[in-house]
């Protein structure tokens, strides 16, 4: 099977297809290329790269970007100039599936989360945007007991907690990745108890929610690190993949930090 038609039956599960406005698509490569195996990531760094030669992978899907701008990348100084070349060594194909992965019935990050994380979900609610949900679990929780079980569950270095006291969970929103100050003000007002993310700002989203915890209303964040929320919904790609196309691999970069 060609990697584009790979990629065309991938993206027609979304909601809408996103023709333009979007980081989607092919990155580099022959997008006739002919694929025996497959390769999901969170992120194509140069080291993956090399596993992905090693495993002998003829196609990846990556969510992040692959080069230091935003996707498609045009313009290659630098670092970019010596992953470019890397890359068109490598012979493989490369697709970015990112707006497509979250547009779609389940978010493909939000399902891979929770089903690594092991939550069982009673009611899931409308968007409230772009990738940002809440929902209702089976089992009322603590956030002292949900972040240590996400960090055992997804094998992090390290989770953070906004407001240090223990407080009751029953709905969570999730917004896996990155959040702005918007949607952090709109967390404060929504029937939910606990926000999970990968990063956001410090000076003014985490210090809102403290704010609204003061004045009495059971908010917390819970930060994982944007590799900690995303990376098993690629995971799950992958074993999906390899049930329903081609033999297909989750090359896992980890976490980019280190902790002292």
């Amino acid at each position: 099977m060609k990697a584009q038609a790979i990629y065309n039956d991938l993206i027609r599960s979304s909601l809408k297809i996103w023709e333009a406005d979007t980081c989607d698509g092919l990155i580099i490569g022959d997008p006739n290329k002919e694929v025996h195996r497959i390769g999901t990531c969170f992120k194509l760094t140069m080291a993956l790269v090399r596993e992905a030669l090693a495993q002998k992978l003829d196609m990846i899907i990556t969510h992040e970007p692959t080069f230091s701008r935003e996707d498609p990348c045009t313009v290659f100084k630098g670092l970019d100039e010596q992953r470019l070349k890397l890359l068109q060594e490598s012979g493989l194909t490369v697709y970015r599936y990112h707006d497509h992965a979250h547009d779609r019935e389940p978010d493909y990050i939000h399902a891979g989360f929770l089903d690594a994380v092991g939550l069982k979900v009673k009611r899931q609610f409308p968007l409230e945007s772009f990738a940002v949900r809440r929902y209702e679990l089976e089992e009322a929780t603590t956030t002292h007991a949900l972040a240590l079980r996400v960090k055992e569950r997804l094998q992090l270095g390290s989770v953070r907690l906004v407001d240090g006291e223990d407080r009751p969970v029953k709905t969570i929103c999730l917004a896996l990745g990155w959040l702005n100050t918007r949607c952090i003000r709109a967390f404060a007002d929504m029937d939910s108890e606990l926000f999970i993310t990968g990063e956001m700002d410090e000076a003014f989203s985490q210090e809102y929610v403290r704010d609204a915890a003061f004045f009495g209303k059971n908010k917390s964040i819970l930060l994982l690190g944007h590799y900690g929320a995303e990376f098993a919904g690629m995971r799950l790609l992958a074993k999906d993949l390899n049930e329903t196309v081609a033999p297909t691999v989750f090359l896992d970069g980890g976490e980019v930090y280190r902790y002292l």
